[in-house]
């Protein structure tokens, strides 16, 4: 169990909230400009393409894909950083774009995230018990002395001594500054937290730290995750659920469990293939695919994928697939499981 203070333990006991964000149809198109004055759109770049996604508190859903794919854009619509050019996300069944100011207010501090880079994610002119410290003043009305109860308590939470309090985070390592930014992001109470590749910058000895640290923290607080990453394994590890994204969709959505028993989708199958094994018994079929996730201002006509397709059919140059069920719950974007 996770060390943690009574005051603290209690504070978090209140939060009962039910925390469900849904995206349906989500579109996010960047415009490529041509001219000087004129900024006439030639072109747009389709970093997200009709994806459909939900998740509820108590989930982790990883999101996998090559760089390019949509998954940082994706995390981006859910903080507020990007807005969709089509669709829609739902916010406990309300749209995000028209809640109220105090509506707004409860997203903002139900939804965190822990970013890749600890160093950038936090001031390097702040101490440490101002950068925990300043999303508690804003959501919340407490007393000077309560504030650095909390932010001892949170250190404690994250397996650090409240004593770095007065610190800069430059005199930290870099697994030290991930705890600080996890501290951070439950400082709100949150209930759902976005971890954009949490351990990639991480040395390999404090990664699986972090690791076990995050999935301590969601046991104990019934937290949900949102998990973008490279690394399949971290990913498989940790999550509950995971979407596999290529070129601004998602191509296979299942339970962890499921997905890695039962792999439909050919690019899912080879991004399986590239991982390290589970056991260094286990043997893997490689798969080797050809060229280059394609520009997503040029997307292929039909399936997207069919051009680094290795069991593509002529169906794929014409139709792009839908998201189809094609086992319990298990969702594939390929005409190989369709009756064309």
């Amino acid at each position: 169990m996770l060390e943690t203070s009574y005051r603290y333990e209690i504070k978090m006991n209140e939060s009962n909230r039910n925390l469900t964000i849904e995206a349906k149809s989500l579109k996010v198109y960047f415009p490529v400009t041509k001219g000087i004055i004129s900024d006439k759109v030639i072109a747009w770049i389709k970093a997200l393409d009709g994806i459909d996604l939900s998740i509820t508190k108590g989930q982790i859903v990883g999101i996998v894909g090559e760089s390019g794919s949509g998954k940082t854009t994706l995390a981006k619509i859910f903080l507020l950083l990007e807005k969709a050019t089509e669709g829609k996300v739902l916010f406990n069944g309300k749209d995000l774009y028209n809640l109220n100011k105090k509506e707004l207010k409860e997203y903002r501090q139900s939804v965190q995230a822990v970013f890749q880079d600890p160093f950038a994610s936090l001031s390097p002119r702040l101490k440490i018990k101002e950068i925990i410290a300043e999303p508690i003043i804003v959501s919340k009305k407490l007393s000077k002395n309560d504030i650095e109860y909390k932010v001892a308590d949170l250190l404690r939470l994250v397996g650090l001594d409240p004593i770095l309090m007065e610190v800069f985070p430059h005199e930290l390592s870099g697994g030290q500054r991930q705890r600080i930014a996890i501290a951070r992001a439950l400082s709100t109470g949150a209930d759902l937290i976005i971890l954009d590749e949490p351990t990639s910058a991480l040395d390999v000895s404090v990664r699986l730290q972090i690791i076990n640290l995050l999935m301590d923290i969601q046991k104990q607080m019934g937290l949900g995750y949102l998990l973008i990453g490279h690394d399949l394994a971290m990913v498989s590890y940790m999550s509950t659920h995971i979407g596999v994204m290529y070129l601004g969709r998602i191509m296979e959505f299942s339970e962890t469990k499921d997905l890695l028993k039962n792999t439909f989708h050919p690019y899912t199958k080879a991004l399986f293939s590239a991982s390290l094994p589970t056991h260094p018994k286990h043997k893997k079929i490689s798969i080797m695919l050809s060229g280059e996730i394609p520009n997503p201002i040029d997307i292929p006509s039909g399936c997207r994928f069919y051009p680094r397709c290795l069991e593509k059919k002529l169906i794929c140059t014409q139709k792009e697939p839908s998201l189809l069920c094609v086992g319990d719950k298990h969702l594939v974007a390929c005409h190989l499981y369709t009756d064309e």
